[in-house]
């Protein structure tokens, strides 16, 4: 985010290296900290009240629209047919087992 020094042509590497350490340490450090500050600092500035209700609307349009991407469509005619044959093979009723005790009673 922050712009590095330009290279100096008419320096030597040595001088453009002592340079590019005395501007970390005079510009970019403090641009950084201040940068990180302004960040965490964010939540506990004050606010407008127009700006907190659009804000708070945002986020609910935002909520509305997941809401709405994840409306299950339903299941299509094979889904059905794969989970009515797989529901066939786990549960069949015992006929024999009912018909004794339909007698018995």
């Amino acid at each position: 985010m922050i712009k590095k020094r330009e290279f100096n042509p008419e320096l030597s590497a040595f001088s453009n290296l002592l340079l590019d350490l005395v501007d970390f340490k005079d510009r970019v450090r403090p641009m950084a900290r201040d940068i990180a500050l302004m960040d965490v600092s964010r939540q506990y500035q004050k606010l407008k009240v127009g700006d907190v209700e659009r804000q708070s609307f945002e986020a609910i349009d935002k909520s509305d629209q997941s809401a709405v991407e994840s409306v299950d469509e339903g299941y299509s005619s094979l889904e059905i047919q794969a989970q009515s044959t797989l529901e066939d093979d786990a549960a069949e009723p015992d006929m024999e087992a009912a018909a004794k005790q339909n007698k018995q009673e």
